[in-house]
């Protein structure tokens, strides 16, 4: 038997394997907000805290030990040259009085903090925790651009398009409540997108949907923060009536390498900065290149198979990732001794480059097969 002919048979059955991850990697992060309550450790650039990096060739474990009594919570890193020597500490500790940590480290080193020895880094709790939650809101409204772009590509009619627009702008509004530019840009596309679906509207029972949604996100433009539960309704409603399998696969993929990616950095303990935000929102973009790839190979192929297309998209979409994973992986074993943010960055980009490999050519592969083959 071929490897084509065992594929044929049994690509629904592999679908099993990605959907116990997912299940893994959200059971995994459940335990872990219940455990921490939140669903990453976040480092003092988001919590708040000191960090002060000193010269010293001490032993990184030895002075974390040593310092432990002093600190409800302590952390110390080493930095690195290139070629492996030891320059300097990191110590990261939480709380707001900066002068008091810089005191107990110079009684314990036994020499005064000067700006030619050391560096010192504070950020308030509060300060901290507004900077957290807009990088957040920055990661999902990067991904709510994301699948509207995706949706206006493969929708398979107006009706979804539609709909997929008047979420982005409604979940825009709630994101983004008090830009004044934003608000004034979503109520005008809003109007567009009302005048532009009683255009399309083909049936009175459309015509009543159309009137209904509007209204909604009339509702919602004027009380942004009490209504979220609405704009979700909707969204499943126009799913349910008008579901885009090939839009859906391409974002669950991607969906899917960002959760993985977060439990497997949970799992080994990182602790994400604001650099490591940052990561998941470029992997936004790292994740669906090759699945556009493969959905536009396979619906738009002329001449060919289904395992043709795919394997024409295979052969290019691999030969991206694999050299970006290459590119990656060289670049965090270059900085690794460092101990700069880069390595948060380039650490969470391999993992999610890794697992974009399997959620593109196993998940999103076998849904595309699937709905082409069936339609």
């Amino acid at each position: 038997m071929t490897f084509e002919n065992w594929y044929n048979k049994n690509y629904k059955k592999i679908l099993v394997l990605p959907a116990l991850i997912i299940l893994l990697s959200f059971s995994y992060l459940a335990f872990f907000y219940y455990q921490n309550g939140d669903i990453m450790n976040k480092d003092v650039s988001l919590t708040g805290g000191t960090s002060i990096t000193f010269s010293s060739d001490l032993n990184a474990a030895q002075v974390q030990q040593e310092l432990s009594d002093e600190f409800s919570s302590i952390s110390v890193k080493a930095i690195s040259d290139g070629t492996g020597t030891q320059k300097s500490l990191i110590l990261i500790v939480p709380g707001d009085d900066s002068a008091e940590v810089k005191s107990i480290l110079e009684d314990y080193l036994g020499y005064e903090l000067t700006n030619e020895n050391s560096s010192i880094e504070f950020t308030g709790s509060s300060l901290g925790a507004d900077f957290y939650k807009q990088l957040i809101r920055a990661v999902v409204f990067a991904f709510l651009l994301m699948a509207l772009v995706v949706f206006l590509v493969f929708g398979e009619n107006k009706k979804v398009k539609v709909y997929a627009m008047i979420l982005t702008i409604v979940i825009t509004r709630i994101t983004f409540p008090a830009s004044r530019f934003l608000n004034i840009l979503v109520l005008f596309s809003g109007i567009v997108l009302f005048l532009y679906s009683l255009y399309i509207s083909k049936t009175k029972k459309y015509y009543i949907y159309t009137l209904i949604t509007f209204a909604v996100f009339l509702i919602i433009y004027i009380f942004p923060n009490y209504l979220f539960i609405i704009p979700v309704a909707i969204f499943l409603f126009a799913v349910y009536t008008t579901i885009s399998i090939p839009s859906m696969a391409v974002i669950f993929s991607a969906f899917a390498d960002i959760i993985i990616s977060l439990a497997i950095v949970d799992f080994i303990g990182m602790k994400i900065s604001s650099a490591g935000i940052v990561a998941f929102l470029m992997l936004i973009g790292y994740s669906v290149d090759t699945d556009i790839l493969l959905t536009t190979r396979v619906l738009k192929r002329e001449g060919e198979s289904v395992n043709q297309a795919i394997l024409g998209a295979f052969k290019t979409g691999t030969t991206m990732t694999i050299t970006s994973i290459i590119a990656v992986a060289v670049a965090l074993v270059l900085v690794y001794n460092f101990g700069s943010i880069l390595n948060q960055i380039f650490t969470i980009l391999l993992l999610g480059l890794v697992f974009d490999l399997f959620n593109t050519w196993v998940t999103n592969t076998s849904i595309i097969k699937w709905y082409v083959e069936k339609k």
